[in-house]
């Protein structure tokens, strides 16, 4: 009997919920295994952690999907990671796949002691506002703050520079901060701690969940299969039920 036919998937932490109902969906309807293997770094466990000196450490996304060596599809939170690794080699030039994107969001304590209910709460003083400076939201806030003439006023209240997703989403949830900058798809992250506020649309960004091929994967065939699996109506509804669009 010959093996099961797999595919090895890689993911950033806060893109692995929609990601794991997917791939059963595509099991089920293909046959194809497919083995997720999420972020690892100490920036993707659950602390409230601020970055200080080195930012992110010694911890590179990328790095991290090419010493493991076994992946055939990596999946980022943002175009400019698998910009990055088509550069590095370590994505396949030209062979990405978008999947959904997140919209911007201002993450306040499910408490919401400092009262925020808008954009401009940010700049009112007193107000402490958590960014990230990796990955997916790196540069959101500047964004954002820009669209809306705010650049500066907010920027004054910025407090705490978060390493990554989820390091903002515990800051926010543990009270170390009255806001922060992330997506409406962190809604589900929070499990009740937090409360997600959509930035308007004329000030809102949005950034792609994207999947790409690793130079070196092995099964491209069910690979490529999966890819275009994640999108489908059926595979995007799935990432729309946790917030993306």
């Amino acid at each position: 009997m010959s093996p099961e036919p797999t595919i090895n998937v890689f993911t950033a932490r806060a893109c692995a919920a929609p990601l794991l109902e997917a791939a059963k969906l595509f099991e089920n309807q293909s046959g194809v295994k497919v083995q997720i293997g999420q972020c690892s770094r100490h920036c993707a466990s659950a602390n409230a952690e601020e970055a200080v000196g080195t930012v992110g450490g010694d911890d590179d996304f990328l790095q991290e999907i090419a010493d493991a060596g076994i992946y055939d599809l990596a999946i980022a939170g943002a175009e400019y990671l698998l910009d990055d690794g088509e550069v590095r080699g370590i994505i396949a030039k030209g062979r990405r796949r978008l999947i959904a994107l997140r919209r911007s969001a201002i993450l306040v304590p499910s408490r919401n002691p400092a009262r925020i209910a808008r954009l401009k709460d940010l700049a009112r003083p007193g107000v402490r506002i958590a960014v990230s400076v990796l990955d997916c939201l790196k540069g959101v806030w500047e964004d954002v703050c820009a669209r809306a003439g705010l650049l500066a006023e907010v920027g004054r209240n910025i407090s705490f520079y978060a390493n990554g997703c989820i390091s903002i989403v515990e800051a926010v949830a543990k009270e170390k901060v009255d806001a922060a900058f992330g997506w409406t798809a962190f809604e589900h992250l929070g499990e009740g701690r937090i409360k997600v506020i959509p930035v308007p649309a004329k000030w809102s960004i949005s950034r792609a969940t994207s999947i790409g091929m690793l130079a070196r994967a092995g099964n491209t065939r069910d690979a490529a299969g999966f890819m275009d699996f994640l999108t489908t109506p059926e595979a995007r509804a799935i990432y729309r039920k946790y917030g993306w669009v």
